[in-house]
């Protein structure tokens, strides 16, 4: 039996509120064995499973991340990690640690040491993106928060005197809608991104887009050539059970 610990869930009425769910969500639809999910407190009965799989570690106890270090787990961390004591512990002690993205692997292999490490992308299909005749406007769509850069994607269009459309707080396909027609698409994060979705799905999309280092997709090689992102994926999933298993 697998057990999968995360606080990564789904609401109370099914909604998955941001991109670690869905793809916590899309890795689990994928799962070739049964896999129990588990939350943060429910941890002990999850460390007496056969294959320990934690994918965020932001509302364990330090106890937890402790006693969830002797049994050296498989850990997947969808964004930067605090760097604390008992984190560093857990991490290290992991079987394996993946990483969406080869520069958020290297940011958090600078303080901790696991037996094995790689990174795998978010699985997404391809085929849920449309690519319509693009129309000469740029695109930002986030959080409204000041590290998704809304300042700089707004200096980046007046430059370029190119029109902006922002959106935030909107639903999923009132973006990728959006994106569909955009020639282009701006993220300009002011702290690191690991694995901004946004990007992904605009290269997808047929977007030209423009944003700096602090996106870790901006890391993998040609990661705005639309075949190169479609492959890596499409596969996503499978990679990552294959890694696992």
């Amino acid at each position: 039996m697998i057990a999968w610990l995360t606080h990564h869930l789904p609401t109370a009425d099914g909604k998955l509120i941001g991109g670690a769910e869905m793809t916590d969500q899309k890795l689990l639809n994928l799962a070739p064995e049964k896999v129990i999910v588990y939350g943060p407190n429910e941890w002990q009965k999850a460390i007496q499973a056969d294959k320990l799989i934690i994918t965020g570690t932001d509302l364990l106890t330090d106890e937890a991340m402790i006693e969830l270090s002797k049994v050296n787990p498989i850990v997947m961390v969808h964004h930067l990690q605090t760097r604390t004591e008992t984190r560093q512990k857990l991490l290290s002690s992991a079987s394996l640690l993946i990483c969406h993205t080869p520069r958020h692997l290297q940011l958090e292999l600078e303080w901790t040491t696991p037996k094995k490490s790689t990174w795998i992308l978010s699985p997404h299909k391809p085929s849920d993106f449309q690519i319509k005749p693009k129309e000469n406007f740029a695109l930002w769509a986030a959080r409204l928060h000041q590290q998704k850069g809304p300042l700089e994607a707004m200096a980046w269009a007046s430059k370029a005197e190119i029109p902006l459309l922002m959106l935030y707080d909107k639903p999923r396909q009132t973006v990728l809608e959006a994106m569909s027609r955009a020639k282009h698409f701006v993220f300009l994060p002011t702290g690191f991104d690991a694995e901004p979705r946004t990007l992904i799905e605009a290269v997808l999309s047929g977007c030209l887009v423009t944003t700096n280092h602090l996106a870790g997709i901006s890391s993998i090689v040609d990661w705005n050539k639309p075949e190169v992102m479609a492959n890596l994926v499409s596969n996503a999933g499978q990679k990552f059970w294959e890694a696992v298993l």
